[in-house]
């Protein structure tokens, strides 16, 4: 069974839930929100940082599908959007799913397409008024890519922009603002680095470099099952050469669509992921270090607690404390 419902009937029934404002202890600055329970459970959490920027966190459990019939409207701010969990469709009738980003704006058309799917959904987007993204890329001397140009712009005309793969060095930067350790100004500052962190991830998606060619569908196979080798031998990855050979394609291919797909190099990749686990496996508190080293290929413990503080900007003891504080 799927609820259909307009985003008027959707807001009247937020605030029916949100009669006074949710202070959570932990964050007093941050604007805490429960999700209308004829729809599902769980939250909405507004963390506003500087002007023009605030992150958006969504997660809730559907029972069942929501159909949105939307009017026309304006949204004047951009969206990056990161889907963790979840599926559905957007309002031009195409599927969204677990583990794409995407960037939202301009005049969303009136439609009854946008689709949110039943079960768990964790959504993590990126607020970001045109002026403050244009401010943010040209005070780097660079220039705005031609994809937002019109969108920053404030041309009113609906955009989508193609989505992209949620690669490694974006999820750990979305767990970073999801299991930030900080408190107040610190954690403002920490957090903003990380929305600035993944703007720069998302812009570098839509820059494709006019000259590299662009890989075939069996090279993109390829490429995944190259993913899943390397990460069944993570404590003894192959080499590029055999990893290359173990999968169809050349050294160069291999590179180039690591590149394409995931944004990072083929070890670049695999030590993102050691990390991730790292870190769970450390939040899980269940492990000592050396054993939690042992299992994401670190044979040595002083060499894993160096990459781990390179990485998270603290090393694996203290912030196993942090999470356990």
């Amino acid at each position: 069974m799927t609820i259909n419902i307009t985003f008027y009937d959707f807001w009247d029934l937020r605030k029916a839930a949100n009669p006074e404002s949710i202070i959570d202890p932990t964050h007093p600055e941050d604007y805490l929100y429960r999700y209308p329970k004829e729809l599902g459970e769980g939250y909405y959490r507004w963390i506003p940082l500087r002007e023009g920027i605030i992150i958006e966190i969504l997660e809730t459990y559907l029972p069942q599908s929501i159909k949105w019939i939307t009017h026309a409207y304006h949204q004047d701010s951009l969206e990056f959007g990161f889907i963790l969990a979840g599926s559905g469709q957007d309002f031009d009738g195409q599927a969204t799913k677990s583990g794409e980003d995407y960037i939202f704006g301009g005049v969303y058309p009136q439609s009854n397409n946008s689709i949110d799917g039943a079960g768990n959904l964790r959504w993590v987007s990126l607020i970001i008024e045109p002026e403050t993204l244009r401010t943010l890329i040209e005070s780097y001397g660079e220039q705005v890519p031609q994809d937002l140009e019109k969108a920053i712009a404030g041309v009113p005309e609906y955009f989508n922009l193609r989505p992209n793969l949620i690669t490694p060095a974006k999820q750990v930067a979305l767990q970073q603002i999801l299991h930030c350790p900080y408190q107040g100004l610190t954690r403002k500052m920490y957090l903003e680095s990380k929305v600035l962190e993944l703007v720069s991830l998302k812009l570098a998606d839509q820059i494709i470099a006019p000259t590299e060619k662009l890989l075939r569908l069996q090279e993109i196979d390829s490429i995944h099952h190259a993913k899943e080798v390397l990460l069944r031998n993570i404590s003894n990855p192959p080499s590029l050469i055999d990893l290359a050979k173990q999968v169809g394609i050349n050294e160069c291919t291999l590179k180039r669509g690591f590149r394409q797909i995931f944004g990072t190099t083929v070890f670049g990749y695999l030590h993102d992921y050691r990390m991730e686990q790292a870190r769970q496996l450390l939040l899980s508190g269940q492990m000592k270090i050396e054993q939690v080293a042992q299992i994401v290929g670190y044979a040595n413990r002083s060499r894993f607690a160096s990459a781990f503080k390179k990485k998270y900007g603290v090393n694996p003891k203290a912030y196993q404390m942090q999470q356990n504080i």
